[in-house]
């Protein structure tokens, strides 16, 4: 069983799509799994402490710069007890295998996300920096750098906090960069805060198939998706900066997945901007062909929610919203997915200066210049009845321009007509 997202290659004529109102978008994970390498078989049986073997209060490991870090730090990882707290010394770590943390409860804290910087960039096995498959995890005041598969991944773990720190590669925009700076997948109870990604040739910030999950006060740029939640429920993103991405937010829901049926995505008090860089993907993915200059980007999910934004200077298009076609993507090949976004609401978003450069590719295709802030696909279920609870909603935004297209050919064209989907859902919770 993978816990790997399922993605398609996307064509030519996605970029058509998200012109004439359907705004398709996606990532390709590229990730091969936990990748468990060879490390907590081969600590080494080294002692952490200082130099002078006291451990300062409040810790149950300390760990300073040695010769062998990565026998210290994994050794700390093996003798913590339950619920402790491993302490990283200032300074730069170097590892060259990937770290894992089974212990349940355990805080792992450095001096500061500038003062414990851990080094990655001579690594030659397994698939992350960090593996995390212990509940009740926290990891704080600490940097991750150059890892060449993801950051820090946590699997299947329930309550799992990222506290100031940072994920970044020193090479910017580059294939040998991980494809994701923080990924906690099937995980219950997720908190991101204060957190920073640089640099990700995938997702900065990732979410996928978990429930109960809040970003906040985090900043992601220089990836190819700044924050990406996936197949999620019950998801907060709000007060983040996403920006110079390819592409800045992004909501998803995908076939083929374990935990399927992702909803209740709540976007809010984010700036979401200059989100143009040069898509710098693995060929062959799906998050290759994405053109940059895109802001939000909504998938196959329902219930989402996008309000009290600005997404501004995003060249492409500021938010765009797609059912997952099959002539596009494929079949899904899975009986229970549901391919059409349903009941979101987007509101009281500030728009401006989007859509003012589209892709090169858009515009050969066209024949001319597309400038819309909001793009609807425009596909329903033609399976059901109408609902007033299924309608996908614009209101409030300002001068924002719009586009409801006819993706599924459901429609009479194309129009920027905003009267059939100026509506309102029902506002979702916001976490205290």
């Amino acid at each position: 069983m993978t816990l790997l997202r399922s993605r398609s290659l996307i064509s030519l004529e996605l970029s058509l799509l998200l012109v004439a109102g359907s705004a398709l978008i996606g990532c390709g994970s590229d990730d091969d799994g936990n990748g468990t390498g060879d490390d907590a078989a081969d600590s080494g049986g080294a002692t952490a402490g200082t130099a002078g073997g006291e451990i300062p209060e409040g810790c149950d490991q300390y760990v300073e710069v040695s010769d062998d870090d990565q026998a210290a730090l994994q050794g700390a990882f093996i003798e913590v007890p339950d619920d402790g707290v491993v302490c990283l010394a200032e300074g730069n770590f170097a590892f060259t295998r990937q770290l894992t943390l089974d212990t349940p409860g355990v805080t792992v804290r450095g001096a500061g996300a500038d003062l414990t910087i851990l080094d990655f960039i001579d690594q030659a096995s397994g698939g992350n920096g960090l593996l995390i498959t212990g509940d009740n995890t926290t990891i704080e005041e600490l940097t991750v750098k150059n890892t060449p598969g993801d950051g820090i991944r946590a699997d299947q773990v329930e309550n799992i906090s990222f506290l100031q720190m940072r994920v970044e590669w020193d090479a910017e925009a580059s294939l040998d960069n991980g494809a994701y700076g923080l990924y906690p997948v099937q995980c219950t109870n997720v908190l991101i805060q204060n957190t920073v990604v640089v640099g990700a040739r995938d997702a900065g910030i990732y979410v996928g198939q978990s429930n109960g999950i809040l970003v906040e006060d985090s900043e992601a740029y220089g990836n190819v998706a700044g924050i990406e939640v996936e197949n999620s429920v019950d998801a907060d993103v709000r007060r983040n900066e996403a920006h110079d991405n390819t592409a800045g937010v992004l909501v998803f829901n995908l076939p083929g997945l374990d935990i399927k049926d992702g909803r209740r995505t709540n976007v809010y008090d984010n700036n979401i901007y200059d989100n143009n860089i040069d898509n710098f993907a693995e060929a062959g993915t799906i998050v290759a062909m994405v053109p940059p200059g895109l802001g939000v980007l909504i998938l196959s999910t329902d219930q989402t929610e996008v309000a009290d934004n600005t997404i501004t200077g995003n060249r492409t298009a500021g938010l765009g919203l797609i059912a997952y076609i099959p002539g596009l993507f494929g079949a899904p090949n899975d009986d229970e997915f549901d391919i059409y976004s349903q009941g979101t609401w987007i509101h009281d978003n500030a728009f401006s200066n989007n859509a003012t450069d589209p892709d090169e590719l858009l515009l050969t295709i066209t024949g001319g210049p597309m400038s819309y802030d909001i793009v609807f696909g425009g596909c329903v279920d033609p399976n059901l009845d109408p609902d007033p609870a299924l309608d996908n909603c614009i209101s409030n935004n300002g001068e924002a321009t719009f586009l409801l297209g006819d993706a599924c050919s459901q429609n009479s064209g194309v129009s920027t007509d905003a009267t059939s989907s100026t509506c309102e859902q029902p506002a979702l919770p916001r976490q205290q």
